[in-house]
């Protein structure tokens, strides 16, 4: 892979740690937490996921469930990095399975070979987060029992890339024919809503210009696909899940940073199109000088704050 593509991974790993520093001192007493569950013994290394719920809140007679997918621009990232979030979706009584999911293997810039040409590995390409997604979604199945879980209140959510892929597997769910169209077959539950941070969606269009054109973007998509031009993957235009939305697309509440300089006018194309077709859909902008690219992960700021008391309060309108 390029160098472009390794500078890439190291910047994004510099911001998992700080991240990791960021959510991890956040103390919800009442938010119980079992990590690194299984989810499917397909690839048990990968497919792993937290589980965190309030075991005290009654609010609800079962509990309604957020499967979480983590951000980090389909290529890196972890789910320890949306600790904050999940633990404030659990205290207000959901049920949070915060999932892995396998992610492209990416070159050393300085030991591997920079020719964007040498295959560095085909391993977890697109859409192989959308196959974990619905593998997450029948463990959820699977287990509502045993952890008294609703699956008619299945909703996903996802910051970033994750929020792409959130976006997709909702579609994928509610939409058949999308999901056949990129291979993953039968989605196990219909998802009835989503909750979508700060998103890439459409990736012809990335300010202005396609991904693949824009330096360090376009790694992103290299190293999804394995492709120096991922354009001619015929799935390329299977990851903007905009043209395959139905009304019947559940509910979706879009949250954004005013000064996102990374997803620059994204949630303005899905919230359009929600509304051109009917679809149930609501929306909150961040204002202030921090409202930037994840904003909501720092969890100290107003913006975070605010941002999380109208998911809360969303949460309590859509929800039976």
């Amino acid at each position: 892979m390029s160098l472009e593509s390794g500078v890439l991974g190291y910047l994004f790993n510099l911001d998992n740690w700080a991240k990791d520093i960021l959510v991890n001192n956040l103390n919800y007493p009442s938010v119980k937490e079992v990590n690194d569950i299984v989810y499917c013994d397909e690839n048990p290394d990968v497919m792993k996921a937290d589980l965190l719920w309030a075991p005290d809140n009654k609010k609800y007679k079962k509990y309604p469930v957020i499967l979480n997918i983590h951000g980090g621009g389909w290529i890196i990232g972890d789910k320890k990095n949306s600790r904050g979030m999940c633990l404030q979706f659990a205290d207000s009584g959901v049920f949070v399975v915060n999932m892995n999911y396998g992610m492209p293997k990416k070159a050393n810039p300085f030991f591997d070979s920079h020719d964007p040409e040498i295959c560095h590995s085909n391993d977890y390409l697109w859409p192989y987060p959308v196959k974990c997604a619905f593998a997450a979604l029948q463990w959820i199945k699977d287990n509502a029992e045993k952890y008294n879980l609703d699956i008619d209140q299945v909703y996903v959510s996802g910051d970033s890339a994750g929020s792409n892929i959130a976006a997709v597997t909702q579609t994928a769910s509610n939409n058949p024919a999308y999901a056949e169209k990129m291979g993953v077959g039968e989605c196990p539950i219909k998802i009835a809503g989503s909750l979508l941070f700060c998103g890439f969606y459409d990736v012809d269009v990335f300010w202005g210009l396609p991904m693949n054109k824009i330096p360090v973007a376009r790694s992103m998509m290299r190293d999804l696909f394995n492709k120096k031009d991922p354009t001619t993957e015929p799935l390329y235009k299977t990851v903007n899940p905009i043209p395959y939305f139905i009304k019947e697309n559940g509910k979706t509440l879009i949250i954004s940073g005013r000064f996102d300089p990374m997803t620059h006018g994204q949630s303005d194309m899905v919230e359009a199109r929600l509304k051109e077709i009917g679809a149930d859909v609501d929306r909150f902008i961040a204002t202030g000088p921090l409202s930037l690219h994840d904003f909501q992960i720092l969890s100290f700021t107003p913006g975070s704050h605010n941002a999380m008391m109208y998911v809360a309060k969303w949460l309590d309108k859509v929800l039976y």
